[in-house]
This record gives structure tokens, C-alpha cells and sequence, in this order.
């Protein structure tokens, strides 16, 4: 009876450490360069979501701006910039479109899942999400890279300021 009882306790803990392995390996998205991420990898930064379209003149007219913010981004380890693509292209078109437009940010690949903001009614359209991963912000229209850093640094001053 002990051995019976120790077996199924072994497989009861097996099967819960198998359920856990796989659901810390499964990606909620990959980017069309083929990195794989969950949103909580980042956790403990400000994450900027981009959604954009081809046809959306004010989307292409903002994607140098981006592409500055995406080297303010890089240079700090608490902020991250990811884009969205409005119409679902496939892998294919949207690294044509990356090549075409020199998007210097990363797509993400398909529409994401599992996320604090839907899919926007209008474009260009931004998120930004705080470190905990609570949307603290829905930006409507192009912005610039001087606008979404001032943001930042205004989020950075409060969060800041409660802490102390």
C-alpha cells in the first residue's frame, strides 16, 4: 500500500512539475525575426506596442521616430518598443515591409494574445504598459520619439516619487 501510495504521489508531482515546465516554455508571441516571448519576460519594464498598417500614411510617417525611440529603448534596460502589424500580414511580407520601410524595432509576427489591450479601432495606435503589466496608456495618432521618451521619464518620476 506505501509503494502504491508513493508511486501516484510520484506521478502526481511529475505531472504537476510537466504542466508547469510546459506552460513557462510556451511562447505568448514571436517576432517576425523568429525570437519567442512571453509577456512576462517583460516584467519589471515599460513595454511601448505599436500597432501599424502599410496603408496608413501617419503609421509609415512615425516609423523614423520609432526607430529613434528603438535606440533610446535598447540603451535602457526598463524600456522595451514592440510593433504590431494592423492587418495580420504574414512572416514574409512583414520582413519585406521591415526591409522596405528600415523598421529598426521589432514585429511581432501574427496578432498577440494574451494581452492587457485589444486590438485598436484606429491607427497608428500605442500602448504603453508599466513594469507590473498593467496598460497605464493608449496613445491615439503618430507620435514621436521625443514624446514617447518624455512619457517614459514622466512614468519613471512617479513611480519614483510612490516609492518614496
Amino acid at each position: 500500500m506505501f509503494k502504491k501510495l508513493l508511486f501516484v504521489s510520484f506521478g502526481f508531482a511529475a505531472a504537476v512539475a510537466g504542466f508547469y515546465l510546459s506552460m513557462s516554455l510556451k511562447s505568448d508571441f514571436t517576432t517576425v525575426d523568429g525570437e519567442s516571448y512571453q509577456w512576462q519576460d517583460f516584467e519589471g519594464q515599460y513595454l511601448v506596442v505599436n500597432y501599424f498598417a502599410e496603408w496608413c500614411a501617419p503609421c509609415l510617417k512615425e516609423i523614423p521616430e520609432l526607430n529613434e525611440f528603438e535606440r533610446f529603448a535598447s540603451s535602457e534596460t526598463d524600456v522595451a518598443l514592440l510593433a504590431v502589424n494592423f492587418d495580420n500580414l504574414p512572416d514574409s511580407e512583414l520582413m519585406a515591409l521591415k526591409q522596405q520601410y528600415q523598421i529598426e524595432f521589432t514585429v511581432i509576427s501574427g496578432l498577440p494574445e494574451n494581452t492587457v489591450f485589444t486590438k485598436p479601432k484606429s491607427l497608428p495606435t500605442t500602448f504603453i504598459i508599466g513594469p507590473d503589466g498593467a496598460l497605464i496608456k493608449q496613445l491615439q495618432g503618430e507620435q514621436s520619439n521625443a514624446s514617447l521618451q518624455n512619457i517614459i521619464i514622466q512614468l519613471r518620476q512617479r513611480q519614483s516619487m510612490q516609492s518614496i
